[in-house]
C-alpha cells in the first residue's frame, strides 16, 4: 500500500509541505465540508474536545472524523497529556501545507472538481442571502427586463415597477449579483481583476465579530456557453 502523503521529490521544496497522492486523502482535502473539519488541526496542536467546542458539536462526532483523518495520513498524534484516567491525545496535521494535484483526486475533469467545491460556498451564500432578505422584506419576486442599454436584467423586486436592494443603512450586509453582459477590453478586465482581489485582501485582514462568506468571480464568457446542452 502506498503512503497516502509523500514529500514532493524536489530538494528545493519547503519543509512541512506534503504532496497528496492517495485519492481518498485528496478527495477529503478538496472537499470543503471535510476541510472545515480538519481546519482546527491544520498547523496547530488541538484536542478532540477543543475542536468540538469550536464546531459546536459532540466530542464523539469529532472523534470519528479524527480517526478517519489519522487513517488517511492527514492527522497525527503529537503528544498525550497525562491525567487521572485516560490520557488526552493531542493531534496536529501531518503537514503545514498540503498540495493536492488534480490527478490525485477522483474528479473526472477540472470543471467537475471546481463545481463540487463551489457547491459548498454557493450554498452558504444562498442560504445567508435568502434568510436576510426574508427577514427584511418577506417574499419577493424576480423582475426581468432590458435596461436603457438594451441589456438583459434579472433583479430582485417587490413589485413590477422597481428593483429592491439591501444597500440602505441598517439593512443586512448581503449581496448576490451576477452580471454576464459586462463588455470590457482586456486592460479594463485585468484592472477589475486586480482591484477586486485587492479589495478582498483588505477586508479579509479585518477581525470582526461576524463570519461572512464572500465570493468574487470574473471570466470571459465562452462562445456557446449560453446554449443548453
Amino acid at each position: 500500500m502506498k503512503d497516502p502523503i509523500s514529500p514532493r521529490p524536489d530538494p528545493d521544496f519547503a519543509p512541512g509541505v506534503r504532496v497528496v497522492t492517495d485519492p481518498r486523502a485528496a478527495d477529503a482535502l478538496v472537499n470543503p465540508y471535510t476541510l472545515r473539519q480538519l481546519e482546527p488541526f491544520l498547523g496547530r496542536d488541538c484536542t478532540v474536545s477543543e475542536a468540538a467546542r469550536q464546531a459546536g458539536e459532540k466530542p464523539n462526532t469529532v472523534l470519528r472524523r479524527v480517526r478517519r483523518f489519522v487513517g488517511l495520513g492527514l492527522l497525527e498524534v503529537t503528544r498525550e497529556e497525562r491525567r487521572a484516567g485516560r490520557a488526552i491525545k493531542v493531534y496536529r496535521s501531518s503537514a503545514e501545507v498540503f498540495f493536492v494535484p488534480f490527478e490525485a483526486t477522483s474528479a473526472e475533469t477540472l470543471e467537475s472538481l471546481m463545481a463540487e467545491r463551489d457547491r459548498y460556498y454557493e450554498d452558504l451564500l444562498r442560504r445567508g442571502v435568502v434568510r436576510a432578505r426574508r427577514e427584511r422584506v418577506g417574499t419577493w419576486g424576480t423582475r426581468i427586463y432590458k435596461d436603457a442599454r438594451g441589456r438583459l436584467q434579472i433583479q430582485t423586486a417587490l413589485t413590477p415597477e422597481a428593483n429592491h436592494t439591501l444597500l440602505e443603512a441598517g439593512a443586512p450586509a448581503v449581496l448576490s449579483a451576477w452580471r454576464d453582459s459586462v463588455y470590457l477590453d482586456f486592460e479594463d478586465a485585468k484592472r477589475l481583476q486586480l482591484e477586486l482581489f485587492d479589495l478582498l485582501k483588505r477586508f479579509q485582514q479585518a477581525r470582526g465579530a461576524g463570519r461572512y462568506v464572500v465570493r468574487l468571480g470574473l471570466a470571459p464568457v465562452l462562445a456557446g456557453a449560453d446554449v443548453e446542452g
